[in-house]
């Protein structure tokens, strides 16, 4: 009985041994197509087309050391043209925003500054003279 309790044991190891292969045999045949085709090399785009976990991938030194190399050989997407414009103009709002935020705290304190000086004004000054009186006119 001991014989075909070990039986199912060793064919795990088998079959752990025999997935580990195909893993490893899908990861080198997504790498060497888009190698050929020149992209993706992002993990998580290598990970889906060979059917294995994103962590497998980093994990293995041999796999992560390859997709790193690969990333590295990737140029930058050109820029275009509208980008480049509307990046300027976000530059040249932001810019008008700081000027308008600092106008505004410049004209906050020049008003508070002119409702202290009113308050003071209003306590030194001659009682108010009574509604409906007239002023004499200056003619």
């Amino acid at each position: 009985m001991q014989q075909g309790g070990s039986e199912p044991a060793g064919d795990v190891i088998g079959q752990a041994r025999h997935r580990a292969e195909v893993v490893r045999e899908h990861v080198e045949e997504a790498l060497r197509v888009a190698e050929q085709e020149g992209g993706p090399f992002d993990f998580l785009s290598l990970a889906i087309a060979a059917h294995c976990s994103v962590s497998y991938l980093r994990q293995h030194r041999e796999f992560a050391t390859r997709i790193r190399a690969l990333q590295a050989t990737v140029p930058p997407e050109p820029v275009a043209d509208h980008e480049v414009a509307l990046r300027r103009r976000l530059r040249d709002a932001e810019h008008r925003a700081a000027a308008l935020r600092e106008q505004v705290v410049r004209l906050e304190a020049e008003n508070a500054r002119l409702r202290d000086r009113l308050r003071t004004d209003r306590r030194t000054a001659p009682a108010a003279r009574p509604a409906g009186r007239a002023t004499p006119s200056a003619s």
